[in-house]
């Protein structure tokens, strides 16, 4: 999300209020149709995403029979996740520039997600070769790091493979494959009718709700627990509709259809309200992602017509922008820092609860630090080829 990266907290305004873009006739083009601006309160909601996914590693952490019992606190983590993937569906599609190029769109994706990637891979990896972990050199082990390393180890229904190297990575290895077809999925969504995105959008929704019955039906009738968190959670193919959803959602609200407005506050609402209702009745194959894609889907809209229409908004504040800055590091270095404190410090009869809070602020330091540091600098000089930068900073020649 290159263009969200690059967002300042100072460019988000201390009340919290962007003015409405304007047309060439002087109306507000408030109502959707503008594409291509800046969506800060994206921003800050992909902040909210990440804290997601830190809160379960937590909670399974502080109380590991939430693995077992799979208890509404699981089902934050895989939320903030599906939200990850219809945001990232969103804000490319929002942001996709019409002289681009497949290279040249491949080549900031690269910049933005592998430098924090192959640094968070080398400091586990490294860390289980220092600790002597068998896993770490030997045979498939080696195999499985490499195969996480090239974010290709999704593919693979193994445990080892789907726990290699930075165990987090495993959703770049599904985002890698959604910046591999969007320059396809893009044309053929930009051709859609208005109609069309519409069935679009519920169809994208049925697929994901498809996948539980299909598994449970075909591919693991015996209802092995493993084969269905892979095909369910891990594999990026099953994980694509919720990439295209968000996709079609950025088109929906750039061709300005109207749709019930649903405030981002009750949008949110309705998620969580999905993650603990349903959790108490549902199968958990329908927990993964089937329970929440829709309350997601308004969520992620809902935030982005506050800005598209130029209205308050709380997640376009300086701090919580600046927080969805880091969210990308923070992603990839919480649960390493997190699992060596925890072990060091309760080791020193500390009790879980303090260790715990005690990670949290390393935590946001370094991953601050990863995104000033490696991140943000990556993406200014790897974004784009050398002869571009050069031939942008030429100045013009007088005729």
């Amino acid at each position: 999300m290159r263009h969200l990266s690059r967002l300042s907290p100072r460019s988000a305004t201390r009340a919290g209020r962007v003015p409405a873009a304007r047309t060439e006739t002087g109306r507000p083009a408030g109502d959707g149709r503008r594409s291509g601006g800046r969506l800060p309160s994206l921003t800050g909601l992909r902040f909210t995403a990440a804290a997601g996914v830190v809160f379960t590693h937590c909670a399974l952490l502080s109380s590991p029979r939430l693995a077992r019992t799979l208890g509404p606190e699981v089902w934050v983590g895989a939320s903030a996740v599906s939200l990850f993937f219809i945001l990232s569906g969103y804000v490319l599609t929002h942001s996709a520039r019409p002289t681009d190029t497949a290279r040249s769109f491949w080549r900031r994706r690269a910049a933005k997600i592998l430098p924090n990637h192959v640094l968070t891979w080398c400091v586990v990896v490294g860390a289980l070769a220092f600790a002597g972990t068998a896993a770490s050199g030997a045979g498939s082990g080696l195999v499985a790091h490499l195969a996480s390393l090239f974010l290709v180890n999704t593919w693979v229904p193994s445990q080892r493979f789907l726990s290699a190297g930075n165990p987090v990575s495993w959703s770049l290895a599904a985002e890698g494959f959604f910046y591999l077809l969007f320059p396809v999925l893009l044309p053929w969504i930009r051709r859609l009718s208005r109609r069309g995105l519409l069935i679009g959008a519920v169809s994208a929704i049925a697929l994901v709700w498809i996948w539980p019955v299909f598994c449970a039906l075909v591919l693991n009738p015996e209802g092995r627990f493993f084969t269905g968190y892979w095909f369910l959670y891990m594999l990026p193919i099953t994980r694509l509709p919720e990439f295209v959803l968000g996709m079609i959602a950025a088109r929906i609200s750039a061709e300005g259809i109207r749709l019930p407005r649903i405030g981002v506050l009750p949008a949110a609402l309705g998620v969580i309200s999905a993650i603990i209702v349903n959790s108490s009745f549902l199968p958990h194959e329908f927990m993964y992602a089937a329970s929440t894609v829709a309350p997601l889907a308004v969520l992620v809209h809902a935030t982005a017509e506050l800005d598209l229409r130029g209205g308050p908004s709380l997640l376009r504040t300086a701090p919580l922008v600046f927080l969805g800055e880091i969210s990308y590091a923070m992603y990839l270095v919480h649960l390493v820092v997190l699992g060596l404190m925890f072990v060091g410090l309760t080791h020193l009869d500390w009790s879980a609860l303090a260790a715990i809070l005690a990670a949290l602020p390393v935590i946001f330091l370094l991953s601050w630090l990863v995104y000033a540091g490696v991140e943000r600098p990556c993406m200014r000089h790897l974004s784009t080829s050398r002869a571009h930068r050069r031939d942008r900073h030429r100045p013009a020649v007088a005729p």
